[in-house]
């Protein structure tokens, strides 16, 4: 009997220090971190929500050593704040490809379109080679 308690005793002892272990390789999460929504190419043309204070981030292939660069081309002011632009290009060797990020927060209710453009911006609107969009419904 009292082997029967010892084996009760350890399986509660491991089963408690697995379940520590197991939340504790969880990501901690903080009451007021934004949630994102992430989005590539294959979204273009679509219809996403969001709410407000949700980060929107969009992932386009791009070649910058070509002059064709993606940038914003229009979005609602009053409903996205354009938070950050960046460039993610891992081989570095020149001539190879990577991709542009952008980073929109949502900043109030209502619904807009956020729209960019793969182009050399010194040559203008005749330069555009590609376009993205998506739809945004938004929330409070």
């Amino acid at each position: 009997m009292r082997q029967m308690m010892v084996w009760v005793a350890m399986i509660a002892l491991f089963g408690g220090a697995a379940a520590v272990l197991v939340g504790a390789s969880q990501p901690a999460t903080s009451e007021g971190a934004a949630r994102m929504a992430s989005l590539t190419e294959k979204d273009d043309g679509g219809r996403v929500s969001a709410n407000v204070d949700e980060i929107i981030e969009i992932h386009l292939a791009e070649n910058a050593t070509t002059g064709y660069r993606w940038t914003p081309e229009s979005f609602d002011k009053a409903v996205f704040e354009l938070i950050e632009t960046t460039a993610d290009y891992p081989h570095g060797a020149v001539g190879s490809g990577g991709q542009a990020i952008f980073r929109f927060r949502v900043i109030g209710p209502g619904s807009g379109a956020l729209a960019l453009r793969n182009w050399r911006q010194w040559e203008g609107d005749a330069s555009v080679v590609k376009r993205f969009a998506v739809t945004v419904h938004t929330g409070p």
